[in-house]
């Protein structure tokens, strides 16, 4: 993958090939048009895929681009795919209004009055903050289903800089927590509530929480798995969501749903082997939140088609057994 894009003006085509060549020569790879067009792709669509793909982009700024419809068009790309975007200004100009809207409240990099290379080491240690160092994380064994890719890992980058990982499909931030850190967390949440409220309160507050979060983080993906409505994109949808959430550490998601023709209704089950948010010392039911979160998934997977999930097992109740069960209905 090219970590820098490099957009610039026909006009400032020197610099930015040396300025490409600079960063270069410290192991930090560019895109760069027209060296990196593959001639047997469309130049439009090859810029924006490699827009897509960069860590963040170098914008060379001078007055040129005001007359630039091409920068104007990639800096749009830029900021539709909510990509870092780090203009270096090479001289100074009054931009016009366009340019004005999308870098008005950037932080500029200022390589004037002097030759723009004088400046290439400041570049490069502003670029360097963006430059991901890749975490692999790998999935513990899971329990073996043969519908599922076993090998998986899940890739963060991580940028040593800025002290944060984030996901390169969705450009997201993520953290990690110690799974005691975060049970110790809800719990102190919990007993609050409890004492407050009482125990049926303190549930159903964190069956909600965990309603709104489910519903949050469907919502967001929904779009990408939207194939359509028969019972097998359903299916698909809900098995895509279980390996998601298995393959980020909440315990291994699996499924096991069937039509009711007869009653017009999705029945089966949600299985969690070793979910994360459970308290085993104190059994505070901080689960109430999973419960309220796979809920609040399902529903918005079935496009707001509302759904009843009922603990059959539970590993608060049991000595030996690791896993949550829900019996799933559609109301």
């Amino acid at each position: 993958m090219k970590k820098i894009f490099i957009s610039y003006s026909s006009h400032d085509k020197t610099i930015a090939y040396q300025l490409m060549e600079y960063l270069e020569k410290h192991d930090i790879s560019c895109f760069i048009a027209p060296r990196d067009i593959d001639g047997g792709k469309p130049y439009a669509s090859a810029l924006i895929d490699a827009i897509d793909k960069s860590s963040a982009v170098l914008l060379i700024a001078s007055k040129a681009i005001n007359e630039s419809e091409h920068v104007l068009n990639e800096v749009d790309v830029i900021f539709e795919k909510k990509k870092t975007l780090l203009p270096v200004f090479i001289e100074d100009f009054e931009l016009i209004d366009d340019y004005r809207y999308y870098l008005g409240r950037k932080h500029w990099i200022i390589a004037y009055p002097d030759n723009p290379q004088v400046y290439f080491s400041d570049i490069l240690n502003e670029v360097s903050k963006y430059i991901p160092t890749t975490l692999r994380v790998k999935e513990p064994n899971p329990v073996k289903n043969e519908r599922e890719d076993l090998s998986k890992t899940t890739v963060f980058d991580y940028y040593p800089e800025r002290g944060i990982m984030v996901n390169p499909k969705d450009h997201q931030r993520n953290v990690s927590f110690r799974t005691d850190t975060f049970v110790s967390m809800m719990g102190g949440i919990y007993e609050k509530v409890e004492s407050l409220a009482g125990s049926e309160e303190a549930e159903n507050i964190f069956f909600e929480s965990g309603y709104v979060s489910g519903k949050n983080f469907a919502e967001r993906i929904n779009n990408q798995w939207d194939t359509g409505y028969s019972f097998e994109d359903i299916k698909m949808k809900i098995n895509k969501w279980c390996e998601f959430d298995s393959a980020v550490g909440w315990g291994h998601f699996s499924s096991n749903l069937f039509i009711d023709e007869e009653n017009d209704c999705l029945n089966g089950k949600i299985c969690i082997n070793e979910p994360f948010i459970v308290d085993h010392k104190k059994k505070r039911k901080i689960c109430s939140f999973i419960r309220g979160y796979s809920s609040g998934v399902v529903e918005t997977l079935l496009n707001s088609v509302e759904v009843e999930l009922t603990c059959v097992e539970c590993p608060l109740k049991s000595k030996f057994k690791t896993r949550c069960v829900f019996e799933l209905k559609t109301k």
